[in-house]
């Protein structure tokens, strides 16, 4: 054994093993098996789900991104110094009307007139009242009635000391709102 080397003996041992171990191997028949469950079936209504789930989130997703950028827009057309301007403007419009309306219909008596005259540099200020109708001995003067309108609102109102109310009817672009006051509740 002299002549024989350790290289050639595991060399024989590996080509004895391959002999041997292929004779254990058994041929079957290759069949094909689908991988996706929209082809094999199995599985096929939790696969549908699945693809539906996503197609549902990406759409919603899409919507979302949209419905974000009209909303920035509007947010950006309403943050200019024109939008701001014209919403202050608005607002103290409004709240001299609001001042205006109750001044005439609680603070003073409608009718009530003011005359104001300069001498000698002092300011004087006379008022003219009209008198109360007869039996009205409350203070409050005569009925009366206004009409106010801006940016496409109207605000009527109606004093009736007969029935010691107040009416105000509010029609605008957002709707008609009729309002029925005391006259003399609001008195402290």
């Amino acid at each position: 054994m002299k002549g024989i080397s350790i290289d050639k003996c595991l060399a024989t041992l590996i080509f004895i093993g391959c002999i041997v171990w292929s004779t254990f191997v058994v041929g079957a028949e290759l069949t094909h098996k689908w991988k996706s469950p929209s082809f094999s079936g199995i599985g096929a209504s939790a696969h549908f789900l699945t693809i539906e789930n996503q197609e549902f989130t990406r759409k919603a997703e899409i919507k979302a991104k949209k419905e974000s950028k009209a909303a920035k827009k509007i947010s950006a057309s309403k943050n200019t110094n024109y939008a701001k301007f014209i919403d202050n403007l608005e607002s103290r419009i409004y709240a001299e009307f609001s001042k205006q309306l109750t001044d005439n219909l609680f603070g003073e008596s409608c009718g009530t007139t003011y005359t104001t005259a300069t001498v000698d540099g002092v300011v004087t200020t006379s008022q003219n009242t009209l008198n109360p109708e007869i039996g009205n001995t409350d203070g409050v003067g005569s009925n009366c009635t206004g009409t106010y309108s801006f940016n496409d609102t109207t605000v009527t109102y109606t004093k009736d000391v007969t029935n010691d109310t107040v009416i105000l009817d509010i029609a605008g672009p957002d709707g008609n709102q009729v309002i029925t006051l005391p006259l003399n509740d609001f008195q402290f």
